[in-house]
């Protein structure tokens, strides 16, 4: 038997590929938002400051708890003006308060 390459079956992966990615796209975006959603119960503020999604969740990983804003370094994620922002909006958050446990389900 001879084998026939056929230019279909390229295309169909790279096809799937493409879809695959647009899938991961639509998850971690759903993600986000859920993570934007249920941490803006505890600290609100933080997601009209910090509108990078990844930069948001390393801060909020980062932090935990929002009495935490003040100890915790962000150089390394969100430039220094808001950095800032973000420590003193933490120290008059009208956020409710959250148990560790949803602190923990945040993060991770």
């Amino acid at each position: 038997y001879k084998l026939k390459f056929s230019p279909d079956k390229i295309d169909t992966m790279i096809i799937q590929a493409i879809s695959l990615l647009d899938d991961l796209d639509k998850e971690l975006n759903n993600y986000v938002m859920r993570c934007r959603e249920w941490y803006g119960w505890h600290f609100p503020e933080i997601g009209k400051v910090v509108a990078d999604h990844l930069s948001f969740a390393k801060a909020i990983k980062l932090m935990g708890d929002r009495i935490n804003a003040s100890t915790t370094d962000f150089s390394d994620i969100l430039p220094e003006d808001i950095e800032q922002q973000v420590k003193e909006l933490a120290e008059i958050s009208m956020g409710t308060e959250v148990s560790e446990d949803d602190i923990v389900n945040i993060r991770y």
